[in-house]
C-alpha cells in the first residue's frame, strides 16, 4: 500500500512540531508499531535564497524575505519529493506532513489524506514565538525585530493564507490542548484510515 499522508497546517507557532513529535513517537511505540517518516515543509523554506518571496517593511524600509507566502517555499520540490517517497518500495506506512501553507497549497492538500490544523489564539502565538525566537537559531533574537516581523509579515501571512486554510481540514485541534491526548486523538483516526484502505485493497 502506498503511504497514508498526514498533514498538520496551523499558524506560527500554533503547536505543529510539538504534536507532530507526539505523535510520531505514539504510532511508532503502538501495538501494533507502524513506520512513520516527518515531512517538514520547513526543509524547503527560501528563506532569503533567490526564487522566495520578499517585502518592504513599512516601518524600516529594510528588504526582507516573506517566509509566510504560498510561495515562500518550494512547492514544486516539495511534492515532486513526497511523491517519490510514496512510490519507494521502501516507503513508510505513514508520512506525516507539518507546515503553514499545506493546506492552502492545492498541489499539497491533494495528497493529504487526513488534514489536520491546529487552532490557537494570536496572542498566544505571538507570545510563544517570541520566547521561541529570542533562544536564537531563527534569524535574530531582538525581540523588537521578532515583534515587527510578526506584525508586518507573519500576522499578515495568517490572516491571508493560513486561517481561511483550515475549512480544508478534517480535524480542527486545540493547540493549547494537552498534547498526549491530541496525539491519542489523532493516532486513532490514522488507525481507522488505515485499516480502511487496508479492507479495500483485498476487497
Amino acid at each position: 500500500m502506498k503511504p497514508l499522508v498526514v498533514g498538520i497546517a496551523g499558524g506560527s507557532a500554533s503547536g505543529k512540531t510539538t504534536l507532530t513529535s507526539a505523535l510520531t513517537e505514539y504510532l511508532r511505540e503502538d501495538t501494533p508499531s507502524h513506520s512513520v517518516e516527518v515531512f517538514p515543509l520547513d526543509r524547503y523554506f527560501y528563506r532569503g535564497a533567490p526564487g522566495g518571496p520578499r517585502f518592504k517593511s513599512p516601518s524600516t524600509g529594510e528588504d526582507l524575505p516573506d517566509n509566510n507566502h504560498p510561495n515562500s517555499a518550494d512547492n514544486t520540490k516539495l511534492v515532486a519529493d513526497l511523491d517519490q517517497l510514496c512510490e519507494s518500495p521502501d516507503a513508510p506506512e505513514i508520512v506525516i506532513l507539518e507546515g503553514l501553507m499545506l493546506l492552502h497549497v492545492p498541489e499539497i492538500r491533494s495528497r493529504i489524506a487526513l488534514k489536520l490544523f491546529i487552532q490557537l489564539d494570536g496572542d498566544l502565538r505571538a507570545i510563544r514565538r517570541l520566547l521561541r525566537d529570542m533562544k536564537g537559531g531563527r534569524g535574530s533574537t531582538d525581540p523588537e525585530w521578532i515583534a515587527t516581523y510578526y506584525r508586518e509579515c507573519a500576522r499578515e501571512g495568517h490572516n491571508n493564507y493560513v486561517e481561511p486554510s483550515k475549512r480544508y481540514a478534517d480535524l480542527i485541534i486545540p493547540g493549547d490542548a494537552p498534547t498526549h491526548r491530541s496525539a491519542i486523538l489523532v493516532a486513532g483516526a490514522i488507525r481507522s484510515l488505515l485499516n480502511e484502505t487496508y479492507i479495500r485493497n483485498i476487497s
